[in-house]
């Protein structure tokens, strides 16, 4: 049975899909087996941060609508055997959120990790919160992503969901310092959840999507990452320290 992880957040661009892929290569590379579905209508980007850019032709909607069979929709990343991915549709088509719920509950005994990047709306975030281990609210640490993360974390916990974390992404220590944005104990205390890591603005996370290459070893990225990817699987990792 898989451990079944969900990626949300308030707004768009704040780093969901990175954060999706990345995760996922470390815990491929840690041995597991990993399918990443991407649960974003009309706004694909794991198939070229993972290196399965034109692996296959067919997609989330194909596979729900019965136009593909499984083995045609999953595409295997080129950077690890044990990774793969199902492609988000090309256009914005309603998902029904049974026939989904369905379809990963039938996968969940193929993978170890079924990590699933979501979009922005309500229907996401109420998507799969009957069965979902992990729930992590990615976040910025500004005023506007931190009352977004909030809100997505009340809904969550209105919903009695387990597992709810939070994953501060794209942080600047010098805007902190500066006193730009609030430092992240006050962001935590704010949204109210157990965090389960801090993603520094790194030039290493935009190469490795921008080329779909994993990060060097035994750099800040891949640390940071293995890291996260470890306390998923429940061992208790220190924070890095930005």
């Amino acid at each position: 049975m898989s451990t079944i992880t969900r990626i949300l957040s308030g707004k768009d661009g704040v780093g969901k899909s990175t954060v999706t892929a990345l995760v996922g290569e470390q815990l491929a590379l840690m041995g597991r087996k990993v399918l990443l579905i991407e649960f974003e209508n009309g706004l694909r980007c794991l198939d070229l941060y993972v290196g399965a850019t034109a692996t296959k032709v067919y997609d989330l909607d194909d596979l729900l609508n019965g136009r593909c069979g499984i083995d045609d929709a999953v595409a295997v990343s080129a950077l690890s055997g044990n990774l793969s991915v199902i492609f988000a549709t090309n256009s914005r088509r309603h998902i029904d959120p049974e026939q989904f719920s369905t379809l990963v509950l039938a996968l969940s005994d193929s993978y170890d990790h079924i990590i699933i990047d979501t979009d922005c709306s309500e229907e996401s975030i109420d998507c799969l919160s009957g069965f979902a281990m992990n729930s992590i609210v990615i976040s910025t640490s500004d005023p506007s992503g931190t009352r977004d993360a909030k809100f997505v974390c009340d809904r969550l916990f209105s919903q009695n969901v387990p597992g709810v974390k939070v994953l501060f992404n794209r942080v600047r220590k010098e805007y902190i310092a500066d006193k730009i944005v609030p430092d992240l104990d006050y962001s935590m205390d704010m949204i109210g959840v157990p965090l389960i890591g801090v993603v520094p603005e790194l030039a290493d996370i935009v190469r490795c999507t921008a080329k779909g290459s994993l990060p060097k070893n035994k750099t800040l990225t891949q640390k940071i990452f293995k890291s996260i990817a470890l306390r998923l699987e429940g061992e208790s990792v220190p924070l890095t320290v930005i």
